[in-house]
């Protein structure tokens, strides 16, 4: 007999544990649409970084046909092999996740999904002055402190580079989805926005995520990850790019997707997300500091 559970709902999609008799498996539904020529890119890349044995993370399913993705009415669904996940921990040893992302970096797949823009452009000043508008408009309940954040998110976005070396990249390693397991060990998941980045751009992104203002966990996951024959090297501001830029498209997506929420469960997640925001604010200083202390390690 076969039953689907609803498990937990992410950025991308939601997910539902539907248990047969061939086993456990997780159900994506996506909330953001893909084409099947996407899906099946990343799923390439997938395929290549689960080949190495290197890293631990779900087998993405194909059908019978070799699809990875199905149109169910008005669902598009994705299935992968179920993990037992369990809650986000940043405090996962700097010396696991390291290795890790070296791991994933040392994997050089062609073709890769497209440079885009969420990871390297700046949302612009005129683009935040119109948010603001429309959230004092409504009056929304976050106004005062996204008007407040404005100022510090424009000069972030002057210190963004263009990536210099690009190469097939998760592109979406935060601490939510590098997560610890049931049997021990970690799972990386949400493998769907794959595609070209710098991983020197990517690095910095996991080492805050993990990390944030602590510099010995910063300079232990760096060099973790160099002593496992990682790739890149963090040098100078513009390698905080794709951090600053998905920062600034995380307040984007939040804002316009709490004025577009049609039921209060859309309208309370993007609250969520603000609140999360606001409550570790990206800084000028912390870059500085961790930019110190990368310096230090080699």
């Amino acid at each position: 007999m076969q039953k689907m559970i609803f498990a937990a709902r992410g950025e991308q999609g939601r997910i539902w544990r539907l248990d047969t008799e061939r086993g456990a498996f997780a159900i994506k539904e996506l909330i953001v649409r893909q084409t099947a020529t996407a899906a099946a890119a990343d799923v390439d890349f997938q395929e290549a970084v689960l080949a190495t044995g290197a890293v631990p993370m779900p087998r993405p399913v194909r059908t019978v046909t070799g699809e990875v993705l199905v149109d169910l009415e008005r669902h598009q669904l994705r299935a992968y092999e179920w993990v037992d996940l369990l809650a986000m921990d940043r405090a996962l040893a700097p010396t696991i996740i390291g290795p890790t992302l070296a791991a994933i970096h040392r994997v050089h797949h062609a073709p890769a999904g497209p440079l885009i823009g969420w990871y390297t452009d700046p949302v612009g000043a005129v683009r935040w002055a119109e948010l603001l508008q429309c959230a004092k408009a409504a009056a929304a309940p976050f106004v005062e402190e996204f008007a407040a954040e404005i100022p510090e998110l424009v000069r972030l976005e002057a210190l963004l580079e263009p990536p210099a070396n690009l190469q097939s990249c998760h592109r979406d390693l935060w601490a939510d989805n590098i997560l610890p397991t049931s049997s021990g060990g970690i799972s990386v998941i949400d493998w769907e926005n794959c595609g070209l980045a710098d991983p020197a751009q990517e690095l910095p992104m996991v080492m805050i995520d993990f990390a944030w203002n602590d510099q010995q966990r910063i300079a232990q996951l760096y060099s973790s990850y160099l002593d496992a024959g990682g790739s890149a090297r963090v040098s100078g501001y513009g390698a905080f790019t794709m951090l600053i830029a998905q920062f600034g498209h995380f307040w984007e997506l939040a804002i316009t997707n709490y004025f577009a929420a049609k039921v209060p469960e859309d309208k309370a997640h993007n609250l969520d997300r603000i609140a999360e925001l606001l409550n570790e604010p990206l800084r000028i200083m912390h870059l500085e500091e961790m930019l110190d202390t990368i310096a230090s390690v080699r």
